[in-house]
Order: structure tokens, then sequence, then C-alpha cells
């Protein structure tokens, strides 16, 4: 919602001592603020079928997981620029990419997604703190209205569950988010970020900045990135990325290149591709593909989709070199209204390694997202 008016806020300044206490108060006037303030709940029943049984969870779902956040910007007019912060936060009960037939409950944690400044003028927009590089999101461009139920990240939902080694030896199984990813660069890290002005329907972005490393410190991280929206019998969007992250040791640098575009016609069909290579392995690079097609008509989308990804042996050990990794499925959104997402869908995924064989995985889920 948008703030025109003026915020006063009284300060109680209390002072004294356990034997005496005084409190003065005065009002503080607050410039006029844009600010924006959203967020959802986004919970579901998801199903999880592997080579060791089924079982059901009560999960959030993290293709768009619960959060809130607020955007707070004003003019400065003696500059001639927009001065604002972009705060964002997210909290997941029973995180959907987290929960194993061990471990259907995981208490959540008040976690950060974006804390940061902006500039924002007719040179472009320069952001600096925790946020998104600049190539975020390039290989989850998705038009197809199903995005909530299921995106080129699939493994997201139901993450944690394992591929079973048919030998019969679990040291060989592989979690599912291991095997199949859509390897989307960096995603979101402390980096200073350029994004320019619109040229026409081309928009530009470089950002340079350093993200934790899993065995201590912090990893330097460079990104590039190009958008582009065209009206085309409807509406094309398309964006390629590449990202660079300096690990040091035997791998050295971690290089990724990928895009997606997805085309939403007049007529409510779409058609969404998406790819991405991933060179950091000291046994080779890793591909992923995604196609997916849809309908869209009134308040209800419909989409299937098919996605692969190979070699990603380098991030799970247990995953020999020559491995690859399918999924098949379908997916539905109802949305009633604007603040409410009723979805459905179902996975199928394969796991197939030179050496050994695997047991599929079927996920299904049903959920609803409430937004404000």
């Amino acid at each position: 919602m948008k703030h025109q008016h003026k915020l006063y806020l009284a300060i109680a300044l209390v002072s004294g001592s356990l034997a005496a206490a005084s409190a003065s108060a005065k009002t503080v006037e607050v410039p006029d603020l844009d600010i924006d303030i959203y967020g959802w709940v986004n919970m579901a029943v998801m199903y999880g079928d592997t080579g060791r049984g089924s079982e059901t969870y009560i999960v959030d779902n993290k293709y768009a997981s619960s959060r809130f956040g607020a955007k707070i910007s004003k003019e400065v007019e003696d500059l001639g620029v927009t001065i604002g912060t972009h705060l964002e936060f997210e909290y997941q009960h029973n995180d959907s990419k987290e929960v194993t037939p061990e471990n259907r409950s995981i208490d959540g944690e008040l976690e950060e997604r974006h804390i940061n400044v902006f500039v924002a003028g007719d040179f472009g927009q320069v952001s600096i703190g925790q946020g998104s590089g600049a190539a975020d999101g390039n290989t989850e461009i998705d038009l197809s209205g199903t995005k909530v139920a299921a995106f080129s990240n699939l493994g997201l939902m139901g993450g944690s569950l394992p591929f079973v080694a048919k030998d019969g030896d679990p040291g060989k199984d592989v979690k599912l988010i291991h095997a199949l990813h859509n390897q989307d660069f960096e995603q979101r890290y402390d980096r200073v970020r350029y994004d320019s002005p619109r040229f026409g329907p081309l928009t530009v972005s470089v950002s340079q900045g350093y993200k934790s490393s899993k065995g201590g410190g912090s990893d330097d991280v460079t990104e590039l990135a190009a958008k582009v929206t065209l009206p085309l019998a409807g509406k094309l969007v398309a964006g390629v990325g590449y990202s660079r992250k300096d690990v040091g040791g035997a791998v050295d640098k971690i290089d990724v290149f990928g895009g997606s575009a997805s085309w939403l016609h007049t007529s409510g069909f779409n058609l969404t591709g998406v790819y991405s290579n991933q060179d950091g392995s000291t046994k080779g690079a890793s591909e992923f593909y995604m196609v997916k097609t849809g309908y869209k008509t009134g308040k209800h989308s419909f989409a299937i989709h098919h996605a692969m990804g190979d070699d990603r042996s380098e991030y799970s050990p247990a995953v020999v070199t020559d491995s690859e990794a399918k999924a098949y499925g379908v997916s539905y959104v109802y949305a009633p209204a604007k603040w409410l997402d009723m979805y459905a869908s179902f996975n199928n995924y394969e796991l197939s390694a030179k050496e050994r064989s695997y047991d599929n995985i079927n996920v299904a889920m049903t959920g609803a997202r409430v937004k404000f």
C-alpha cells in the first residue's frame, strides 16, 4: 500500500533510577515516503514416494516460500533521483526442500533475503547490500501462470527425498536436489549491482560482491546479465546471464552460463525454455534443460513440462560420471482473486548413471498461497 501522508512518531525519552524516574516525549516529523508492504504465506500438502516407501508432509512451498517485505523510497528533488531501501525476510515451517521421512517437522527460522539501499534515476539503478545478483532469476522466466506450482528449479519441492540405489547400499543414495538443479547463478549475496535504463526492449545488469562459502569465509562473485521484453502476438520475455565465483582449491572457479525465454500468446497458449551450463567441477561441466508448455484462460493456468540434468557428480559424491536425471510433470493454478493462488502439481523423477541404477521418485502436492 502507498502512504503519501505525513508519518508522526511519538518517542518517549525515559530517564531515572530505581528510586525515581521521569519521562518526557516529543513529536518527530518524518518525511513523506512511498511504502510498498507485501508478503504471503504459502502452505501445501506434499506426497513423496521413493524406493523406501511413501510419506505425506505439510510443508512451506519453497517454489514461493512464505515471506514478508517492504520497499520504501522517496524522490530527492534537489538531486533528481529516487533513494530507497528494500527489505525482505522469509520464514519457513517445514521447508519443502528439507523435509524427509526421518524428519517431517522442521522449525522455521527468520532468514534475510534482501537488505539493501538503492539510488535510481535516468542513469538506471545502483543497489548496495544483500540482494539478488545481476543474473539471479534468468533461468526462471516463466509466463505460464503456474510458477507457484512448478518452475525450473523443480527440486525445491521434495529436494531432500532420495533416489534409492537399487543395489541396496544407502551410501549410494542421492538427494533429488543434488541430481537435478536449474543452476540459477549465485542468487543472493552482498553485492554492488547496477541495472541500466531500458534501451528499447533491453536492460543490462552487472554485479560484484561476495558470498559465504560452505567451508567458512567468503567467495568473490561477478555476474553479468541482459533481459529483453517484447510484444509478440502477446508477450515474450527472455534473459541470459553469466556468473563466476572464485572458490579456490582444485576447482578454483565456478562458471555458470544460461538463460530462459517464455512466450505468452494472446490466445493463452504459452511456451517456456530453459538452459544452463555450470563448469566448476573437477569431473567436468553439468547441464540443465527444460521445456514447458501451457494454457491460460481466465483464472485458470495449466502446464506440462520436461526437464533434464546431467553430470552433477561433483555436487553429489554418490553419483558417478555419465549420470542423467529427468523430470516429467504437470501443474495447475486457480487464482480466484488477486490475493489467492490455489494449485496442484505432480512430478516423476528418474536418475540413471553409468555404474548403477536408482528407483524413481514421485512427488505430488496441493496447496494455497495467500498474499497481502
